[in-house]
C-alpha cells in the first residue's frame, strides 16, 4: 500500500508530536481522505523525513507523532540551477513544476527588459507563495525530500551578479554560435541561462556576452518556447549527471 507524503517543517524539531498547518490538514483529510492512525510519510523540505502516525484528525489541525527513525538526505554533489525570466502566468507555473521534477537544484528568476508589461506588474509575494507551493507539490510526488532554493530579481543583471562563482555557466540564445552539446560539461555544478519570449534585449546581451565566464550556445535549428527551453537543457543535463 502506498504511504502518503506530507510536507512540515516541524517533523525534524525534537518533540515527535507536531501539528500541521492549516493547508495540509485540510489536503490529508479532504484530498488523501485519512483518519486517525493512517501512517504518512513527511519531509522538511531540507532533506529529514520519517515515517509519522495521524494521532488526531480534523479539518483545521492534524497532529502528527513520529513513529520511526528520523532519516536525511544528504545535500547533492552535482547540482543544477537555472536563472529564467518571469513569463505568463500558466507558462511560468508549468516551467517551474516540470523544473523541479527534472530536479533543478536552484532557481535564479529575474524581470527580463523585453517583458510584457501584464507580468512586469504582478505581485512579486503571490509568485512567491504559488512557486513555493507548486514545488511542495511536485515533491510530495516524486519523492525528493529536498526543496529548491528561490532568489528574485527585478532585472537579469543583477541576478547575474548573485551566479555561483564556482559554477560552469552556459546561456541559450538563438543567435549564438556554438550549439550545445552535454559532452563539454567538465563541472557538477552547472548553471544555465535563458530568455523570456521576445528574447535578450541588446543590454542584455552585451552583458552576457562580457562575463568571460559565461558560454553562449543555441540548442538548434527549431527555436524553443521560453518555458520549454529550460526543461530541455535540464534534461540533459541532468540525464550527463545520471539522474535520469
Amino acid at each position: 500500500m502506498r504511504i502518503h507524503r506530507i510536507y512540515c517543517k516541524s517533523v525534524s524539531k525534537p518533540d515527535k508530536r507536531f501539528n500541521l498547518d492549516d493547508s495540509e490538514s485540510n489536503h490529508l483529510i479532504k484530498a488523501l481522505r485519512l483518519k486517525e492512525n493512517s501512517l504518512v510519510e513527511v519531509f522538511d523540505g531540507s532533506g529529514n523525513f520519517c515515517l509519522c502516525k495521524i494521532i488526531k484528525c480534523s479539518p483545521k489541525l492534524c497532529v502528527l507523532e513520529r513513529i520511526g527513525d528520523l532519516k536525511l538526505d544528504q545535500q547533492p554533489k552535482k547540482t543544477l540551477s537555472v536563472v529564467i525570466p518571469l513569463i505568463k502566468r500558466t507558462n511560468f507555473n508549468f516551467m517551474i513544476q516540470k523544473l523541479t521534477e527534472i530536479g533543478v537544484n536552484d532557481f535564479i528568476i529575474y524581470k527580463a527588459d523585453l517583458t510584457d508589461q501584464s507580468i512586469a506588474k504582478r505581485d512579486l509575494s503571490k509568485i512567491i507563495a504559488k512557486v513555493n507551493e507548486i514545488a511542495v507539490n511536485v515533491c510530495k510526488q516524486c519523492g525528493n525530500n529536498l526543496l529548491p532554493s528561490f532568489t528574485y530579481f527585478s532585472s537579469l543583471v543583477d541576478a547575474l551578479k548573485n551566479i555561483k562563482s564556482n559554477n560552469e555557466i552556459y546561456c541559450f540564445d538563438t543567435a549564438a554560435e556554438s550549439y550545445f552539446n552535454q559532452q563539454e560539461l567538465e563541472n557538477n555544478l552547472v548553471t544555465i541561462i535563458t530568455g523570456p519570449e521576445s528574447g535578450f534585449s541588446e543590454k542584455e546581451l552585451a552583458e552576457l556576452i562580457n562575463i568571460n565566464e559565461i558560454k553562449m550556445r543555441y540548442l538548434g535549428e527549431n527555436v524553443l518556447r521560453a518555458e520549454t527551453a529550460p526543461i530541455v537543457v535540464s534534461s540533459v543535463i541532468r540525464n550527463h549527471f545520471g539522474r535520469i
